[in-house]
Formats: structure tokens, sequence, C-alpha cells
């Protein structure tokens, strides 16, 4: 009997020296840190994007904390600093790939993720579905002078104009350092392509909207694509070459033939005054500049 009650004082004492051995979450600065894994429970690269917000304090100054994920021994993936106001506060880490495809959050109550020194949030990350849209063009037998609107899901150019309604036997792109057409396997926003079409029908494929357009240009003759937007007033749409360009050439497919578009021109001299989501243009530099829209 002794024994056990001996048993029992020893057990209780170590307890309480458990306990007692973990100070208590400080009120104000503090700092977190935590595991960033994937789902699979491997570890994310680092130098991804870290936020941590105080979700009950909002007017705490600097919300939300930033940072990077880096390694931080002995086997953590970040440490950043915060505040509290009380130890019941929520803390929010957010984590996000530098190219947003892959997010993860956690939200821990301060007091329960403090283990003595730090506030301890490990985030699982998931990957970001897509959302995409679909392009359909109509493409006549013959040469048709194409851009792409939504960035694919897969950039060959089979997989770009390979639906059962359309059949082709070239893609050409022009190389502007070299002044040829070149064979395509690839197809990429901002460009523009020929596509030599054998059976007229509608070209269908899927992709995330290509808003803005980011292109630098060559003296010379340029061959390039234009955004997610159609009815893009000229000469507006480009601004950012104004001064910088003599013409800008649109290819006709029913005709099988070029339009042209003169800055400064009377509108009545001009064969297409807008840019259009799906075309392909020309555009004639007169010196190197990037062309930014909008």
């Amino acid at each position: 009997m002794r024994m056990r009650l001996l048993v029992l004082v020893i057990a209780t004492a170590m307890i309480l020296a458990t306990t007692q051995s973990v100070a208590a979450l400080p009120v104000g600065s503090f700092a977190a840190k935590g595991t960033i894994q994937y789902e699979s429970g491997a570890t994310c690269p680092y130098d991804w994007n870290l936020e941590m917000e105080n979700l009950d304090q909002p007017q705490l100054e600097g919300q939300p904390w930033l940072s990077t994920t880096k390694f931080v021994p002995p086997a953590m993936d970040y440490y950043v600093g915060g505040q509290t106001v009380l130890d019941s506060d929520h803390i929010k880490v957010t984590i996000t790939s530098p190219d947003g495809s892959y997010s993860g959050t956690n939200t821990m109550v301060a007091s329960e993720a403090w283990d003595g020194t730090n506030v301890i949030i490990n985030v699982v990350v998931y990957e970001v579905p897509v959302e995409t849209e679909t392009f359909t063009k109509s493409l006549p037998a013959g040469w048709n002078l194409v851009s792409l609107p939504l960035t694919p899901l897969d950039s060959s150019t089979i997989a770009v104009l390979g639906n059962a309604t359309i059949a082709h036997d070239a893609v050409k792109q022009y190389n502007a350092a070299t002044h040829q057409f070149e064979d395509a396997t690839t197809m990429d926003p901002g460009v523009g392509y020929f596509v030599h079409v054998t059976t007229a029908g509608t070209w269908r494929y899927e992709g995330t909207a290509y808003d803005s357009i980011n292109v630098s240009l060559s003296q010379g003759l340029n061959m390039v694509g234009w955004t997610n937007e159609t009815g893009s007033a000229l000469p507006g749409a480009l601004s950012s070459i104004d001064g910088s360009y003599r013409y800008v050439a649109h290819w006709d497919a029913s005709s099988q033939s070029y339009e042209v578009y003169l800055p400064g021109a009377p509108v009545v001299f001009n064969d297409f005054t807008t840019m259009d989501k799906g075309e392909g243009y020309f555009i004639a530099a007169t010196s190197s500049c990037t062309l930014v829209y909008p």
C-alpha cells in the first residue's frame, strides 16, 4: 500500500513538474513556426509565400505578417513574428506557392498552439483547382493567322488544335531574329501562329484566361497574339508602343489576303480598327520595344 502511494506521489509530481515547465504564452509579441507539407506528407519547396494574421485583433499593425518559407532547424519550415492581445486569439497561417497552384491554411488558438517557446502551427497545402474556359473559333480551309486567348492546360499543337471538327497539316510561327517561318510544336499566348487548315470546322480548346500581354518586340516584323478581349480599339490598344511601329497587318482567312492598319491614317484608309481575341497580327516595329496591354 505504501509502495503504491509512493508511486502515485512520484507520478503526480512528475506531471506537475512537466506542466509547470511550460511557460505561459506572453501577451504581446510572439514567434510562430511549423511544418509545411503536401497532402502526401512530403515537405514543400522553400521560398513559398506566407501570411499570418490575428483574426480576433485586426487592428494590430503590420497585418498580415509576411514571410517566406525556409528551413528552421531542427525540423521546421517557417518562422515569423506576430502579436496577440489575449491568449485566446485565433492565429491563421496561409501558405501559397509562388505560382499560386498550391495553397493551404491552418488556424489555431494561440494558447493551444503554444509549446512554451513558440506558437506551433503546421500547414498542409493542396493543389488549387484550375478554373478553365472554352474558346471556339470558326476556321475556314486554307491559312489562318490565330493566337491563344487562353493559356492551354497542354501547350502542344496536337492538344491545342486536336479537336475532331478541324484538320490541319502545318503550324508556323515567325522568327523575328531570322525573318523566317518555323514549324511550331507548341502554342503559347502572346504569339501569332499560321495554321493551315485542310478541313474547315470549329477550333475548340480549354484553358485559363490570358488577360494581359507583355511581349518584347524586335525592330522589323513581329507576329504576335492578343489577350482574351474582343474589340480593343486602335490606336489605344497599342499605346505602349506608340511611335515605335509603322503598321499592323491582319490576315483575312476568307480572302486569304492581308489587311492593314496604319496609325495616324484616316479611318477610311484602314482595313480594321480593333484587336480581337483569337487573332494573330504582324506588327512592324521601327525599334525594339515592349508591347504591354492593358
